[in-house]
């Protein structure tokens, strides 16, 4: 299947245009002696995917296909589920205190996996499609890993050093843990207290505006909760890529929207990672950023309140009316244009418009069978 293309589309080479004739010439050399290729993607399931979403979701899987044809080796995705963002929040004597996807209840199940069907539904369809296999590893496993625990300890140990890099502004951790009782957070650390009890452990206290006082331990040995914000999650994610890389020979690839493309990876991941003696940084793709009318990135949470989108079809901005919208045959052409995308740097090293995803999902008569 293809789609026509349109007449006044264009693609001027710029940056990595020019460099690759294709994404796999850049992993072409790091793949040798390996096993696998591991495709990382990190989303909140704190709603139905958007169209922004879903395209990159679609980007994994298409550069996936890409990936094993051409390099001719196993790839598989790697969802990391944030169950851990933040599912509802309120505000206490000005104090904001959130509460986890994962403790907030929807019908029975907690907001994540609620929201996780969604998700999953597309998660099988483009595997199936790709052949690409797909796994989900939850944020909960994830900082319980002892690997990732050591680093949080040795991250808390050069704070000094690292909170410049990851909290420039601010120069706090936002590193948070539930109250035991109601679930909430404080959400900013307004009443957070770190104190190492030895070189090996950290305690942290905090203050719920209901239960009161409340503290963990973290220790590479124990099991006790910690919640963390978007930067500092990151950082921990790419250190246990490069570290299970290096353990399973697999080479990793975290794939992201555009909008962490630029500054965030050089200035603030891979400075954070350097300064934490770490002597490679992960393998990293930004999906192209999908721009509404005025060059925005395209953002449920930010404008669907304000009505910004009410032009626009319900199903690209939530994704259980999409096919309600567009047919399944809509569904088939982003899967065209993410596959296109991933077989040409030119497509794909740039962003899209709302009106070129407009033209391409109602332009009927281009919907070509090969």
């Amino acid at each position: 299947m293809s789609i026509q293309r349109l007449d006044n589309v264009f693609y001027p080479l710029g940056g990595m245009g020019y460099l690759v004739k294709n994404i796999s010439d850049l992993f072409q050399e790091k793949v040798k002696g390996k096993g696998s290729i591991r495709l990382c993607f990190s989303a909140q399931p704190n709603s139905y995917p958007h169209l922004g979403t879903v395209m990159s979701i679609m980007v994994l899987f298409a550069i996936g296909e890409h990936l094993r044809e051409r390099l001719n080796i196993p790839v598989y995705m790697q969802f990391d589920k944030g169950e851990h963002c933040i599912g509802d929040k309120k505000i206490v004597d000005g104090v904001v205190y959130s509460k986890s996807l994962e403790d907030v209840d929807m019908g029975g199940i907690s907001k994540a996996d609620f929201y996780m069907k969604s998700f999953n539904q597309i998660f099988t369809r483009l595997s199936e499609w790709s052949s690409i296999p797909y796994k989900v590893k939850n944020y909960r496993e994830l900082q319980g890993e002892p690997f990732v625990r050591g680093t949080l300890l040795n991250i808390l140990r050069r704070g000094k050093y690292i909170i410049p890099i990851i909290s420039p502004s601010e120069r706090k951790f936002h590193l948070r843990f539930p109250c035991p009782i109601c679930k909430y957070s404080d959400k900013h650390g307004h009443y957070q207290e770190i104190e190492f009890r030895d070189f090996n452990s950290v305690q942290l206290v905090s203050n719920c505006f209901e239960h009161g006082k409340h503290s963990i331990v973290i220790s590479e040995e124990n099991e006790d909760f910690f919640d963390i914000n978007t930067a500092l999650y990151d950082l921990l994610l790419g250190a246990y890529l490069i570290e299970t890389d290096r353990e399973e020979k697999t080479v990793s690839i975290m794939i992201d929207g555009g909008d962490y493309a630029g500054v965030w990876p050089m200035l603030v991941h891979s400075e954070a990672l350097l300064e934490l003696g770490f002597h490679s940084i992960p393998n990293r793709l930004f999906a192209p950023l999908i721009l509404d009318w005025s060059g925005a990135k395209f953002s449920k949470s930010l404008y669907v309140k304000h009505g910004a989108y009410s032009y626009l079809p319900k199903g690209l901005l939530d994704f259980s009316q999409f096919e309600k919208d567009y047919g399944s045959k809509g569904f088939d052409r982003l899967w065209i244009e993410a596959r296109e995308w991933a077989n040409d740097p030119v497509k794909f090293f740039r962003n899209y418009s709302m009106d070129y995803f407009n033209l391409i999902l109602n332009q009927k008569e281009n919907y070509l069978e090969d």
